[in-house]
């Protein structure tokens, strides 16, 4: 969690102690809780400065979307995954992502981050409201 959107959750929620006490491995989650919410930590690869592959994305989102079935969480807002910096296409993570929320009852709420814009609204510059099917 070196950069990016990453670093900005940090920054906002801490708890890297809890995260790295939990472990995992590429195509697993991680999740913190609090009384308020749940964050889940999509891991899509081992070192910051390497690029995630499709299928670790893949991975990752069937761990998410397990996980989010099993805690009964049906309305999820997450970044763009792997879509930044990292370079993957978003048309196919779209693809992956409504795939896996068909038929779940499962509501994504995918924000863009815009680390140029205003400090009042730097992380979430542009909505895209996926229902699933």
């Amino acid at each position: 969690m070196s950069r990016g959107i990453a670093v900005e959750s940090q920054r906002l929620f801490g708890q890297a102690d809890e995260l790295k006490r939990q472990g995992g491995r590429v195509g697993q989650v991680l999740e913190l809780r609090s009384h308020e919410r749940r964050l889940y930590y999509v891991i899509s690869k081992e070192k910051s400065y390497e690029k995630p592959t499709y299928r670790t994305v893949w991975e990752g989102l069937l761990d998410l979307r397990e996980k989010l079935l099993t805690a009964n969480v049906l309305k999820l807002a997450i970044p763009k995954p792997a879509c930044g910096r990292d370079g993957l296409d978003w048309r196919i993570i779209r693809n992956m992502l409504e795939i896996l929320s068909r038929f779940t009852g499962i509501e994504i709420l995918v924000c863009s981050w815009n680390p140029r814009g205003p400090t009042e609204h730097r992380t979430v510059d542009y909505f895209l409201y996926q229902t699933s099917g």
